[in-house]
C-alpha cells in the first residue's frame, strides 16, 4: 500500500499496519494522524499503549493486543523502534505469534513503526524474513521520499505555516543543500524560522540558506557507478564505505558496477561505428544524457581497458558468488581498487 492508498483509508482503520520505508518523517506524521482517528480524547491513558524496542518481548505484544479498551470501541497499539535486524529465527517465530492474536481482535489497531536503519524489507521478488512475518498479519504501507513537487509544496507550507516568505524556487536549493529527508528539512526549516523572527526579517534569502543551514551529502544508488565514470576515487571509496555501513549488500553494488561497464562497453562498439549520441540511445534503450557520459569516459580511456574492466567485474563476480557477506565485500573492494587503477 501507499500512502496516498493509506490516506484514503484513515476514515476506515481496521486490523494492523506496518509502517516502513526510507521517509521516517512520514512515519511518524501519520502514527500522529492514526492516533486521532482511534482516540477520542478520553482515557487515552489507557487506550493507546506504546511499545519500544527495548520493552518490547512477544507477551508485552501479544497482552497489549488482546487487552481491552476503556470505555471506547478501539484502542491503539503502537510497536516502534524495535531492531528487526537483530531478530533471529526463533524471535520472528515469536514475533508471529504474538501478531497472531490481532486476528480475533476487532477492538484493536496495531501500527508497527519500522525505522529505516531498524529494518530491511528486502526486495519486491526476493523479501526478507522479517517483512514476510510481519505482512502476514499486517497491512504493509511503504513511505519513501516524496517527489520533488510535492516536497517543494510541503516546505512552501511549512514556510507559510511560520509567516515567513519564502520563494518556491528556493525550495529546490534547500533541498540540494539539506537533502531529501523530511526530518533534517523540518529541523532546518524551524531554524531558518527561529533566525527570520529573531533577526526580525520578513523573507528568506539563498544567502540566509547559506549562512544558517548545515549542509547533508547524500549518497544514492548511482553516486558510485557516477564517481567511477568521472575518475574520483577518493569519493568511489567514502561512497562504499558509507553504503557498508549501511549494510548495502554487496551484490547488489556489484551488480549496479557489472551494468554499468556492460553499457559503457556497449556504448564504445556502437561509438566505433559512427552512431551518434542519440542513435546510441536509441539503440540500447538508455537515456542519452547517461550515453553522453558514458561517452565523455571514453574520451579519457580505450577500448583496450574497457574490456579489461568487463573481464575484472566478470572474476568478481564469480568470486562473490562463492563467498560469504564479507568475503563479497572483499571481492567488490579489490575489483574497485583495480578499476579506479587503470
Amino acid at each position: 500500500m501507499t500512502e496516498a492508498e493509506f490516506r484514503a483509508e484513515l476514515s476506515q482503520l481496521k486490523g494492523g499496519y506496518l509502517f516502513y520505508g526510507d521517509e521516517d518523517y512520514l512515519k511518524f506524521s501519520y502514527s500522529k494522524e492514526v492516533c486521532k482517528r482511534v482516540l477520542d480524547g478520553s482515557f487515552d491513558e489507557f487506550n493507546h499503549i506504546v511499545i519500544y524496542g527495548e520493552d518490547y518481548s512477544p507477551a508485552s505484544l501479544s497482552q497489549a493486543i488482546a487487552s481491552l479498551p476503556m470505555m471506547a470501541e478501539q484502542k491503539l497499539v503502537e510497536l516502534r523502534s524495535l531492531d528487526f535486524k537483530a531478530l533471529k529465527k526463533d524471535d520472528l517465530s515469536a514475533l508471529s505469534e504474538a501478531l497472531s492474536t490481532l486476528e480475533d481482535c476487532d477492538h484493536t489497531i496495531l501500527i508497527v513503526r519500522a525505522d529505516s536503519h531498524l529494518f530491511d524489507p528486502g526486495r519486491p521478488k526476493s523479501p526478507s524474513e522479517a517483512f514476510k512475518v510481519l505482512t502476514k498479519y499486517l497491512t504493509p504501507v511503504e513511505f519513501s521520499f516524496p517527489q520533488p513537487n510535492r516536497l517543494a509544496s510541503w516546505i512552501l507550507r511549512h514556510f507559510a505555516e511560520g509567516k515567513i516568505s519564502f520563494d518556491a524556487s528556493l525550495a529546490t536549493y534547500l533541498v540540494e543543500i539539506c537533502g531529501h529527508s523530511m526530518w533534517t528539512l523540518s529541523c532546518e526549516i524551524e531554524k531558518l524560522c527561529a533566525y527570520a523572527k529573531a533577526n526580525e526579517i520578513v523573507e528568506i534569502t539563498q544567502e540566509i540558506i547559506d549562512d544558517v543551514c548545515c549542509k547533508t551529502i547524500e549518497y544514492d544508488d548511482f553516486q558510485l557507478t557516477n564517481m567511477l565514470l568521472e575518475g574520483r576515487p577518493e569519493q568511489v571509496f567514502e561512497t562504499l564505505r558509507r553504503q557498508r555501513l549501511a549494510h548495502e549488500p554487496p551484490n547488489i553494488i556489484l551488480f549496479s558496477v557489472v551494468k554499468m561497464y556492460t553499457e559503457l562497453y556497449a556504448v564504445c562498439r556502437l561509438n566505433m561505428t559512427g552512431m551518434t549520441k542519440g542513435q546510441i540511445a536509441s539503440t540500447l534503450k538508455i537515456h542519452e544524457f547517461k550515453v553522453g557520459k558514458y561517452l565523455n569516459k571514453l574520451a579519457r580511456t580505450t577500448p583496450a581497458r574497457i574490456e579489461r574492466s568487463l573481464e575484472l567485474c566478470r572474476d568478481a563476480d564469480i568470486q562473490s558468488k562463492t563467498a560469504q557477506n564479507l568475503g563479497q565485500y572483499g571481492a567488490l573492494e579489490r575489483l574497485i581498487s583495480t578499476l579506479c587503477a587503470l
